[in-house]
């Protein structure tokens, strides 16, 4: 077994990259009706049955080899998970964009930068973001992996993106850098206001 660590912003040049291949396995598994469906109901049964999501993952492009077990896989199962309810073209009904046409993330478009969203957009009041995000910011890995869900469904329903290799990317480093990760969220949620328009929608 493996015990490569997942990866950080000192060891690689780009650190997302890795969380973004992963994205494109998922986008994969989701461009047929059986993927999609797995991974979709594979949030709505609270991921108890996560041999379904291998089924498609794996032939797909796997779980990165620096997820050793299952608990440190949890992650790469949540986040497509949430993918496939959320963002995942039907591909029944609609063409599937190519991982090439998909914008890559930046370091900054965490859930602080969701949120910061959400509020100057008028989807939520400020003061509500900034409580939901600080509510998510306190809590250990169990209990964010469990409340991540229903914040990401409030958001996602006001249109507010998730960049999904971000989020992924701060899972996977929540049980050693936590503090980290929160103070990358409160410094998003107040980013300058002088940020471009198109920094802040796409």
């Amino acid at each position: 077994m493996t015990t490569e660590s997942p990866p950080t912003p000192s060891l690689r040049k780009n650190p997302l990259e890795p969380f973004e291949r992963f994205m494109r396995t998922v986008r994969t598994a989701c461009a047929t009706p059986g993927g999609r469906a797995a991974l979709r109901n594979g949030l709505a049964e609270e991921l108890t049955s996560p041999w379904q999501l291998y089924m498609h993952l794996l032939p797909a492009g796997g779980i990165p080899a620096y997820a050793p077990n299952r608990e440190a896989e949890f992650p790469y199962l949540l986040v497509a998970c949430l993918y496939a309810v959320h963002d995942a073209p039907n591909p029944r009904t609609a063409k599937t964009n190519p991982p090439s046409a998909v914008k890559p993330a930046e370091m900054w478009q965490n859930l602080g930068w969701s949120y910061a969203l959400a509020a100057r957009v008028g989807a939520m009041r400020r003061e509500n973001a900034a409580d939901a995000l600080s509510h998510l910011a306190e809590l250990g890995s169990d209990d964010l992996h469990r409340e991540l869900p229903g914040a990401i469904s409030l958001l996602r329903s006001q249109q507010i993106p998730v960049k999904w290799p971000v989020l992924l990317r701060d899972l996977t480093r929540w049980p050693k850098w936590a503090d980290d990760v929160r103070i990358e969220w409160a410094r998003a949620f107040h980013v300058p206001t002088n940020r471009t328009a198109e920094e802040t929608a796409q």
